[in-house]
């Protein structure tokens, strides 16, 4: 058995034990990859769910709110002493009430004394009670509220009102707008875009339903919500330590876990967190949707205008089953240095297989590379149609340079000639010394005329050299060359390299450092 066979035997047998190690590790890690995922559809789904319930829970507080007003209002018994404490403050028209534990009316543009406006301000006086049940239901309430048309606004938890006063220019606020005739023609419940609290401090979005009193409307019943209790339920959810968003229809991030840049402090717009191809995936329906090096899900909330994204990243989704194969890799990978090993004695062979085809001197090719070309080169050129012409060139007068200067100086101006040939043919040329000062160079795709020409600038560019020897001794050395064409219909070589060699003799004797082309072959005579 020889050595390659040897080597190649070797590498077979680790391939298949590489092979089947890695399909083991395939099968390990895909079943523990799928599990991952199911957890984190799972983890996903729940939190969804979860987030759903949440906001029917927000939106309920609302609705009984609405439905508690409503029976307040009808209730023509409900007391007005109370309102009688409304007061004007200032020449403007400012109006207040300071119930300290209790809650507070502000407003402007004039107290009014109707029935109608008494009994729509003790309504709403009334109804800070249930803000106070919902308030202890709901952590993160912040506050409750009544916003009238009449120009006032009745809240809880208590604010004295030289800390806090409704204004005209809140009348432009979305809280207030959102429940107007004009924006809600269907007098459907609402979500406000984000904004901040009074102190600013903190982010909020509120949540309100028109008030309608048969078909009249008269103000809107709200809710503020701290994001933060949001960011918070996000945080308790992400067990798998992914990307958690909710982003409302105003493009704004609500709420977000594991988001790079985030704060629950701050108004981000989500196009400045996430990328567009993020969020251009709409609802996901419980699937993952690949993105680049993501997993995301995605699902509009219920009964909100919000949507919420999970993404994990594909490498931590992958480190799991990773650390489950972590013993095969590691067997693997023992197995491909042993591999490498081979593949480099290998490649020492490849390197004494190229020296064996190589001449050690001036790196040109030698008589047995092209011995192994010749099919090649014939098969080329037959089946392009191509022309193939060889040149046979070697030192004139070789050996008065050996025997005056040298063999080392004679070695010298054949590596300077191996220099010259390459730097003045072609990459697709192949250039071989025959040995001693006899060099061959085989023209792919060249006619004669083209093979005399290049011949003739060879022959040009050896005739400049000059070798400046230690003593100062400028030394200058020329070449004769023979060309001759390969026929379609010749086995090999050796009658090209003939008809070539006899045209280097014939440059020889007509005086040295000249191109000889060749004799056609006599074409036979056809009877």
């Amino acid at each position: 058995m020889t050595k390659k066979s040897r080597f190649n035997k070797e590498l077979f047998y680790i391939n298949i034990l590489i092979v089947l190690l890695f399909l083991v590790t395939l099968f390990v890690g895909y079943q523990t990859l799928n599990s991952e995922k199911e957890k984190i559809r799972v983890e996903f789904e729940n939190t969804a769910n979860e987030l759903n319930t949440r906001i029917k829970t927000r939106i309920g507080s609302i609705l009984s709110l609405n439905a508690a007003a409503g029976e307040i209002y009808k209730n023509r018994e409900t007391p007005h002493q109370i309102v009688s404490k409304v007061h004007e403050i200032n020449a403007e028209g400012d109006f207040v009430l300071d119930v300290p534990q209790l809650a507070n009316l502000t407003g402007f543009g004039g107290l009014g004394h109707s029935k109608k406006l008494i009994h729509e301000m003790a309504t709403s006086l009334a109804l800070t009670k249930y803000f106070a049940i919902i308030k202890e239901l709901n952590d993160d309430l912040v506050r409750a509220y009544y916003i009238s048309k009449n120009n006032f606004l009745t809240s809880y938890p208590y604010v004295w009102s030289d800390q806090y006063m409704w204004k005209a220019k809140m009348m432009e606020r979305p809280q207030w707008l959102y429940a107007t005739p004009a924006v809600n023609k269907n007098r459907t419940l609402f979500f406000t875009p984000l904004h901040k609290c009074l102190r600013k401090e903190k982010v909020l979005v509120t949540i309100g339903a028109p008030f309608y009193i048969e078909d009249e409307f008269l103000g809107t019943i709200n809710i503020d919500l701290d994001v933060a209790a949001e960011h918070n339920f996000l945080e308790s959810k992400n067990l798998h330590k992914g990307t958690y968003v909710i982003v409302n229809r105003d493009g704004q991030v609500v709420a977000a876990s594991g988001l790079k840049g985030y704060s629950d402090k701050v108004i981000f717009f989500a196009k400045q967190l996430l990328s567009p191809e993020i969020l251009s995936v709409q609802s996901s329906d419980g699937k993952s949707v690949t993105l680049d090096s993501d997993y995301v899900y995605v699902q509009d909330v219920e009964n909100a205008p919000w949507r919420l994204y999970y993404i994990k990243n594909k490498l931590s989704i992958y480190m799991t089953p990773l650390y489950y194969v972590g013993m095969l890799l590691a067997v693997i990978l023992l197995l491909f240095r042993v591999k490498t090993l081979i593949k480099r004695l290998s490649a020492s062979r490849d390197e004494l297989e190229r020296q064996a085809v190589t001449d050690p001197m001036t790196k040109l090719y030698n008589r047995r590379y092209l011995a192994e070309i010749t099919q090649h080169m014939l098969g080329l050129m037959r089946r392009s149609s191509s022309d193939l012409a060889v040149i046979m060139l070697d030192i004139d007068k070789f050996k008065n340079v050996n025997d005056t200067y040298g063999h080392q100086v004679g070695d010298d101006v054949i590596i300077k000639l191996a220099e010259t040939l390459q730097a003045h043919t072609r990459k697709s040329d192949v250039i071989c010394r025959l040995g001693g000062e006899e060099f061959l160079i085989l023209l792919p795709e060249t006619g004669v005329d083209g093979a005399m020409s290049k011949a003739e600038t060879l022959r040009q560019e050896v005739e400049k050299l000059c070798l400046t020897l230690g003593d100062g001794i400028e030394l200058r050395f020329t070449i004769s060359l023979g060309v001759s064409k390969v026929y379609p219909d010749e086995e090999n070589f050796d009658a090209a390299m003939t008809r070539a060699d006899t045209a280097l003799y014939a440059a020889k004797e007509g005086g040295r450092n000249r191109v000889c082309r060749a004799e056609e072959p006599e074409e036979p005579t056809a009877e």
